[in-house]
C-alpha cells in the first residue's frame, strides 16, 4: 500500500466512523494497519482482483470470560461487541443488529450504514469484517 491509498483510507475512515483519530498505515505493498489514537486495532489487507482495487478490514474482539466458541450471538453479546467496537473505534454511532434467521453473526451499522458482519472466529473470538471498495474512496 502507498501512502496516498493509507491517507484516503485514512480520511474515509474518519468520516464514516466519526473519529478524527483514525488512520491507515503500511505494512507492505498488500497490507497494512487501522490505528485508533495512534495504536493499531485492526489489520487490513489490500486486494486487486482483476483490476477491482478494495480493502478488507478485520478487527478482533475477544470472547467474553467464559462464553463458548460456538456460542451464539444473542443479545447480551450483541450489546457487549456493541459497546467494545464504539470503544475500540470511538465509533459513537456504531449498532450491532441481528441478522435475520442467523444467531452466528451480526451485522455492524454506522449512522444507519452497513459496513460489515461480525462472526465467529475459533482462534480469534469475535472478528469484524468491513470491505471497502475504491469507489468508496471516491469523494
Amino acid at each position: 500500500m502507498n501512502a496516498t491509498e493509507c491517507t484516503r483510507l485514512g480520511a474515509y475512515l474518519s468520516k464514516l466512523l466519526g473519529s478524527p483519530t483514525v488512520s491507515v498505515v503500511a505494512r507492505g505493498r498488500d497490507g497494512g494497519s487501522l490505528l485508533v489514537d495512534g495504536a493499531a486495532v485492526a489489520d487490513l489487507i489490500r486486494d486487486d482482483d482483476e483490476g477491482e482495487l478494495s480493502y478488507a478490514i478485520s478487527l478482533a474482539i475477544p470472547r467474553a470470560p467464559g462464553a463458548k466458541k460456538n456460542a451464539p450471538i444473542d443479545d447480551a453479546e450483541r450489546a457487549r461487541l456493541q459497546t467494545a467496537l464504539r470503544q475500540k473505534l470511538h465509533a459513537a454511532e456504531l449498532d450491532v443488529r441481528a441478522r435475520p434467521r442467523k444467531t452466528d453473526s451480526a451485522e455492524v451499522y454506522v449512522h444507519g450504514e452497513f459496513v460489515g458482519t461480525i462472526s465467529a472466529d475459533e482462534d480469534e473470538g469475535q472478528v469484524l469484517t468491513m470491505s471497502i471498495l475504491e469507489i468508496d474512496l471516491e469523494d
